[in-house]
Order: C-alpha cells, then structure tokens, then sequence
C-alpha cells in the first residue's frame, strides 16, 4: 500500500542539483524539513514563480498608450470659429497694405455741352448718325466715326470710320487714328477726319480724371 501524500506547506526551493526542499507536517505536528527529489517521492511539485518577460513587440498598441480622446463637436465649432477670425483677420491685413486702384473717368466738352462718363465698362459713341450719344455734323465725319470706352481703368478712343480720328495731347503730341484704338491721357482735343482746333464746332476736348 502507497503512503498518504504528506500536507505539503509553502512551495519548493531547489539548490544547485536541482533537488527540492520542502516542509511539511509530520507525526505530533512537527514540522520537518527534508531534502527530496521530485520524482522519487511522486509529487507534482509547482516550479517557484518566475518573472515573465513581455515582448513590447508582441503586444497590441491599446496595450502601449491610451487610444486618442476625439475632438467633441463643441471643440470643432470653437477651431471653426477660431479659423474664421483668423482669416478675416488675414484678408483685412492685406486690403490695407494693398492700395485700391484709382478709378477713372473723361468728362467730354463739345461747344457749350458737357458729358461725364465714369460706370465701367462704359461706352460712347461718337458720329453723324442720330442713333450714337454725340452727334456730330461734318463732311469728313463718319456715321459712325469713334467709340469712347472706360474698361479696367483705362480710357480708350476707338476708331471705326473712314479719315479716321487725331488726338492732340494738352502738351502738343499729336497722334492720329484710323480702324485702331488710342488710350486717352490727361488733357486734350479729339477732331473727327481733321486736325483739331480752338475753334472748331466739332472738336471734342477731353480731361481725363482719377477719383
């Protein structure tokens, strides 16, 4: 008959030859001590706790770092509403260092007449026809001698007759026109299929002007 398994206490210690120390109660409840080996006396001895080892590379990245809180929609409305100040902030920085082009316009005179042309685009036009915006009578004038035209702030005379049109600057450069265009600068007279002078009836005297 086998011997009742003795009441083990505690867990093993093994020494250098791998035999296990182990205390357990005997006869009179006395506690003795002895060296045994495992498999000789048939018990499942509990190796002693070993420090387990983690491989960082194993584990899941939850197991690193808390995962990111997200943003709530109160947050988004805020950076939303940060962002837009931000950039009105922006545009209102740049409007001032950018200086606004200045805006033109021609005020025509022809004899005691006055036209101030200034919406952009504008167009006027010039001729012995009834239809145009001056009419003007002459043997050399066409029925539809020359269109004034403000467009991205500059004045422009464009020619469309037959003797064409001639420019006499206020500081007396003149030019001369036919079926083409000519910017309007300063001051000066414009004659329809002549030379321009003081005191012609068709002479046109132009001003150009910044606001």
């Amino acid at each position: 008959m086998s011997k009742p398994p003795k009441k083990l206490k505690g867990r093993p210690a093994t020494d250098e030859r791998g035999n296990a120390t182990w205390k357990w109660v005997g006869e009179g409840g006395t506690v003795e001590t002895d060296l045994i080996k495992a498999l000789g006396e048939g018990l499942s001895l509990e190796p002693p706790p070993q420090k387990v080892s983690v491989d960082p590379y194993s584990q899941s990245p939850s197991q690193h770092k808390e995962k990111p809180k997200g943003r709530s929609l109160d947050d988004m409305r805020r950076l939303d509403e940060e962002m837009k100040r931000e950039h009105a902030k922006l545009v209102a920085d740049l409007r001032k260092r950018t200086p606004s082009s200045p805006t033109h316009r021609v005020r025509l005179r022809i004899n005691n007449r006055e036209l101030l042309v200034h919406k952009q685009p504008a167009s006027l036009t010039i001729g012995r026809g009834e239809e145009n915006d001056v009419v003007l009578s002459g043997e050399r004038i066409s029925r539809l001698h020359a269109r004034i035209e403000i467009s991205r702030n500059k004045v422009v005379l464009i020619d469309e007759s037959t003797n064409g049109t001639y420019v006499q600057s206020a500081d007396g450069e003149p030019s001369f026109v036919h079926r083409g265009s000519l910017q309007l600068k300063g001051q000066g007279m414009i004659g329809l299929g002549r030379r321009p002078t003081q005191d012609s009836p068709v002479t046109i005297r132009f001003s150009c002007e910044e606001v």
